[in-house]
């Protein structure tokens, strides 16, 4: 399916068309639903695309997406992927699920932070100051029952130092005059990808269950919330700073995994699957898994924003109907 808008649809003229929005992560979950919503909302604004794979990717694309090639790791760019952009949505990021050897943590960290310090690179070269709209995550604020908002401070541990690197690489990057917006990431309910596409085959086999004491706390978005606010963040150029994307209530793994059984209509009766297990199986990466995450969404609420799904019985059946 192409991800960009069809060939055969008019287009305005060179004058009267709007400045070209960069993408990285395009070809992702939420990159792909984000360049869809792009082309309802605007379908003559130009979008450029960051990939590792750019012949592949245009050859895929719509007329008004055009593919450029980088690679972060070996500090490559294609200078003209950045020519007339005044906005850069920055979604690109090594998966976290996935065992955390040395050359792992590597990727995880620097799929983020060092992809970011090579756009401003450019950016300072070119004297170019776009806004920079970054995905961020949740874990943040490490492993914590309470309550955490936006004034929370950070947590402790990899993924928390990690978050920390890629948000300071975003200010960083808005500080040459754009302004920066991050949106911290809850789990992003998709059939289509993530955490939730992975557990639908088992909890359609009716053999779901809470992972480890499913007490800890998750907080989710719909992926449809979340390519709203990322769309509302172009929309509002007085957002900045750091955002909680998440519904507005948290729930305990355990209740994630009773709904998510009802709404398919399967059992859930399994006892809890042990954390040592999970570790056994995940390594180090089984604490992402384990970490409670009681995020509330203060900034956004406080600026009006409306969610969709703020249920998340409604936001899982959604999720698995599309």
């Amino acid at each position: 399916m192409p991800i960009g808008s069809p060939c055969s649809r008019p287009h305005t003229s060179a004058l009267s068309r709007p400045s070209p929005i960069l993408i990285t992560g395009a070809s992702g979950l939420v990159g792909s639903a984000l360049i869809h919503r792009l082309h309802e909302a605007e379908p003559d604004r130009p979008i450029h695309v960051l990939t590792r794979r750019p012949t592949e990717v245009q050859a895929i694309a719509g007329c008004t997406v055009k593919a450029f090639g980088w690679s972060p790791s070996d500090g490559h760019v294609d200078p003209d992927a950045l020519l007339g952009v005044d906005h850069i949505i920055h979604l690109a990021g090594e998966p976290v699920a996935q065992r955390w050897t040395p050359a792992t943590r590597v990727r995880i960290r620097e799929s983020r932070t060092k992809a970011l310090n090579l756009l401003k690179q450019v950016c300072e070269t070119a004297h170019l100051a776009p806004r920079i709209i970054s995905a961020s995550a949740v874990g943040l604020y490490g492993h914590s029952a309470d309550l955490m908002t936006e004034h929370s401070p950070p947590g402790e541990g990899f993924l928390a130092d990690v978050v920390k690197e890629w948000e300071d690489a975003a200010a960083d990057l808005g500080s040459l005059g754009g302004g920066h917006v991050t949106f911290r990431i809850g789990l992003v309910l998709s059939a289509k990808g993530g955490v939730l596409e992975r557990l639908l085959p088992i909890y359609r086999f009716g053999l779901g269950a809470p992972l480890a004491s499913g007490k800890q706390f998750q907080s989710w978005i719909h992926i449809d919330d979340l390519v709203g606010l990322l769309m509302a963040a172009l929309a509002h150029p007085e957002w900045h700073g750091p955002y909680n994307a998440v519904a507005p209530e948290a729930v305990s793994q355990r209740e994630f995994s009773r709904t998510l059984a009802g709404v398919l209509n399967r059992p859930h009766f399994f006892p809890n699957v042990p954390a040592a297990a999970l570790r056994l199986w995940f390594g180090e990466a089984a604490e992402a898994l384990l970490a409670s995450h009681k995020v509330r969404p203060e900034r956004l609420l406080e600026a009006g924003y409306s969610f969709e799904f703020s249920s998340l019985e409604k936001a899982l059946f959604d999720a698995i109907s599309a």
